[in-house]
């Protein structure tokens, strides 16, 4: 072999290419693994879109069976305004002169003062009191069948002095009022399942309870009738 044939030693120029390569292929590794992070987080956001997609498919669907059922509602409420409006409004009863009847927003209150019904101090129904009685309860179960009867028992502020002993005072005395009348009702066909009694003893007057006058008109029953 000739001197000259023999291997040379790497060159400066050999050892720099062979660097710039090492280089190169340990930049492509780390982009590549940096890719496939990103990948990966990519990936992990596209499922909680998903997810999250489908749980906003499931309250669109609530919200969608829940705007059905209000619009068949609303239907029904319509209809049955239509024919409230279509049927012809009751005449107004007359039950006789001292009872008064008024309507407002659908709710009818006869009111009886207390010298038809009863005498001073007491919760028996006079005699006298029985028919003007008898043709409410006749006028309820007719016109107004299936609506709740309210019966209130109202008094004066006036203390209980001639019959204190049967009365602990204005409530009892409301309330056993309000209770005969609810009885007498009953006894005449009034579904018992819709009426019932309340004393509101002084506590809702219509006038002044300073003058004689307004302690009559505050001392009565009455009866109070709603659709609902």
């Amino acid at each position: 072999m000739r001197h000259n044939d023999r291997p040379r030693p790497w060159g400066r120029r050999s050892l720099l290419v062979l660097g710039v390569a090492l280089l190169a292929a340990g930049g492509l590794g780390c982009e590549q693994q940096q890719l496939e992070e990103r990948n990966a987080a990519l990936q992990k956001q596209l499922e909680q879109a998903l997810v999250k997609n489908a749980d906003l498919q499931a309250e669109a669907d609530r919200l969608e069976g829940e705007n059905q059922q209000l619009a068949g509602e609303l239907a029904q409420a319509r209809e049955a305004a239509q024919k409230a409006a279509a049927q012809p409004t009751p005449a107004k009863p007359d039950f006789g002169e001292g009872v008064d009847v008024s309507v407002k927003g659908g709710v009818t209150t006869v009111t009886l003062p207390n010298t038809i019904l009863f005498d001073v101090g007491k919760a028996t129904l006079k005699s006298s009191s029985k028919r003007v009685l008898d043709k409410i309860a006749s006028t309820l179960n007719r016109q107004y069948k299936g609506q709740t009867i309210r019966v209130e028992g109202h008094t004066d502020s006036q203390p209980i002095r001639k019959t204190k002993k049967l009365w602990q005072d204005n409530w009892d005395l409301s309330c056993n009022r309000a209770m005969a009348v609810v009885r007498h009702l009953v006894a005449k066909g009034i579904d018992p399942k819709r009426v019932y009694a309340a004393g509101f003893s002084y506590y809702k007057p219509v006038a002044s309870n300073r003058t004689a006058k307004g302690q009559a008109q505050n001392r009565r029953v009455a009866i109070v009738v709603s659709p609902h």
